[in-house]
């Protein structure tokens, strides 16, 4: 006969495994209930689109190509950058005066978002484009956030209430964002004068907690003070400023499972910043 101890360690026993494993309960619940958050989904979102230009001619189909990291994550998409834009029918070059075209691709930000704001929020608080022209404004509509917890679900369980806490928490959904600028230079016949953001700017975006775009539930706030610097430069290069959010979401996503996904997405994009 198993004594009261046993069954207690039984109990204890099972109550740990279902809490450990509630991110893959809820998952699995909410694909019976049709919840989007059930699995990943990710997206991009054009804080600001890539210039419509008119296509290149055969003989201008040359790139240069650089890129840096400046976010707290390590991430490398160089790599992915170059192989992408030559699988597309580009020639990569590594002198920059010998290119009709320069890709010059700095990602600026990675880390959690509020849901459903693609990034934006975050996108728009890091003020101008440094190396771009001045002139294009920074901004894009997003949705509300939404919340689909699935609080309560855990009584039918008959573990108590440690569970449904457990179970409540990884029902919400997670964002995660990758936000990249680019400058675009295009070749131009004449050399053009113009005003270009110099990079001087108090554009912020400050965490406490969650890296939200607005403030939630983990206390994540973003703020823009921005007061961009600009200075007059003449060159053979027209230089067009793109800003890029790369988003991915599921309930209780943790950082190394959005990842993947932000990588194939950015991999998807990327040639819309060149001209076609």
């Amino acid at each position: 006969m198993i004594s009261v101890k046993q069954i207690g360690i039984l109990l204890l026993a099972i109550m740990v495994t279902v809490v450990t494993g509630c991110t893959s309960v809820s998952r699995g619940m909410g694909s019976l209930t049709d919840n989007k958050y059930a699995e990943p989904r990710s997206g991009t979102v054009w804080v600001v689109p890539p210039p419509q230009l008119e296509p290149p001619g055969s003989d201008e189909r040359t790139v240069y190509i650089s890129y840096r990291n400046i976010s707290d994550a390590d991430i490398d998409l160089r790599d992915l950058i170059v192989d992408t834009a030559r699988n597309q029918g580009w020639t990569i070059v590594r002198d920059p005066q010998q290119a009709h075209y320069r890709l010059r691709s700095s990602v600026r930000y990675f880390g959690e978002v509020e849901p459903e704001s693609g990034g934006a929020g975050v996108g728009q608080a890091l003020g101008g484009i440094a190396g771009a022209a001045v002139g294009i404004g920074v901004g894009v509509g997003v949705a509300n956030a939404t919340d689909s917890g699935l609080a309560g679900v855990a009584a039918g369980l008959g573990i108590g209430g440690l569970v449904g806490a457990g179970l409540t928490n990884s029902s919400r959904p997670r964002e995660w964002a990758l936000i990249m600028d680019v400058v675009l230079e295009e070749q131009v016949a004449e050399p053009v004068t113009f005003e270009m953001n110099t990079g001087k700017n108090s554009g912020t975006a400050d965490v406490a907690g969650a890296s939200n775009s607005r403030m939630v539930s983990a206390g994540g706030t973003t703020q823009s003070n921005s007061s961009n610097a600009t200075g007059t430069k003449t060159s053979d290069y027209f230089p067009h400023g793109i800003r890029l959010s790369v988003w991915a979401n599921q309930m209780n996503m943790k950082e190394d499972e959005a990842i993947p996904h932000i990588v194939e997405r950015t991999e998807r994009v990327v040639t819309q910043m060149l001209p076609r």
